[in-house]
């Protein structure tokens, strides 16, 4: 009897289920809407539940399987939007897109980006010329809501380094804009190559600078009046340490809180300079 050996090729389960998806992926067509900040894409097949990721953190799970909507998108900064599918009877799927597209040398883009609300009602924004720009770069800001996509304000007036590039921008009358996040973006032109975007988002009272009040008091023996007011274009709560001295004993600090209620910015307080606050 004579033996014939026949060749075998073993593969896993899991590789035969890939190469399926391969052929008929159950998530096609991934993009990405910026105006509606809605990531989409078309299923097919038996799908029980889709979950979104920006980079390696979930952000939600798809409500209609077909879409996964975000607040918002960065302009500047690329992230990995991935779709992961859990299928019924078979292995997970997963597909990702990178959203923005990279465009120039990410070294001529504007550096350190700061923005500050200060004195009440100004905004500056301060930035540096990228370490790698070229020689012709000009760097231009400008504003734009988070919430309402297109409502954009441009700089109304820089100040420029020894070299005529904008390094800085200020925007008055801050009280005509609404409380909400706010996008910070400085975007740069060359007429050698295409220069990347640079970005903050904020809240514009997460980046408000205050400025201490001043007081006045009246005293007597035994008593201290103590008034202030305090200038906020977004808040009205406010926590104080008060420090007093009294001759030459070692100062002591009250602390006061400001309730919402009272008038706005408006604030007093009363002492008694024996047995502490009243």
């Amino acid at each position: 009897m004579a033996w014939r050996w026949l060749p075998v090729l073993l593969m896993p389960v899991c590789c035969l289920l890939r190469r399926d998806h391969a052929q008929n992926p159950p998530i096609k067509n991934l993009r990405m809407d910026p105006e509606t900040k809605r990531l989409t894409w078309n299923v097919s097949g038996n799908v029980s539940k889709i979950e979104c990721y920006v980079g390696s953190s979930r952000f939600t799970v798809s409500s209609d399987n077909v879409s996964c909507q975000f607040y918002s998108l960065s302009k500047c900064q690329a992230s990995n939007y991935t779709v992961k599918v859990t299928l019924v009877d078979q292995e997970p799927f997963s597909t990702w897109i990178e959203y923005p597209k990279q465009e120039g040398n990410p070294g001529a883009a504007a550096e350190d980006l700061d923005c500050k609300v200060h004195d009440v009602s100004f905004l500056t924004c301060t930035w540096a010329v990228g370490r790698e720009a070229p020689k012709d770069i000009q760097y231009h800001f400008s504003l734009e809501s988070i919430r309402r996509t297109g409502q954009k304000w441009d700089c109304p007036r820089y100040t420029p380094n020894e070299r005529g590039t904008h390094v800085q921008c200020h925007f008055d009358r801050m009280s005509r804009f609404p409380k909400q996040q706010y996008r910070f973006l400085v975007e740069g032109a060359s007429g050698h190559s295409r220069v990347p975007c640079s970005e903050a988002i904020e809240f514009l009272q997460d980046i408000e600078k205050f400025i201490a009040p001043n007081i006045t008091a009246t005293c007597n023996e035994s008593l201290a009046l103590m008034k202030w007011h305090m200038a906020s274009l977004f808040r009205t709560s406010f926590d104080y340490d008060l420090e007093i001295q009294q001759g030459t004993e070692p100062p002591s600090v009250h602390k006061v809180g400001v309730h919402p209620s009272l008038p706005r910015a408006s604030h007093m307080r009363t002492l008694s300079l024996d047995a502490g606050p009243a």
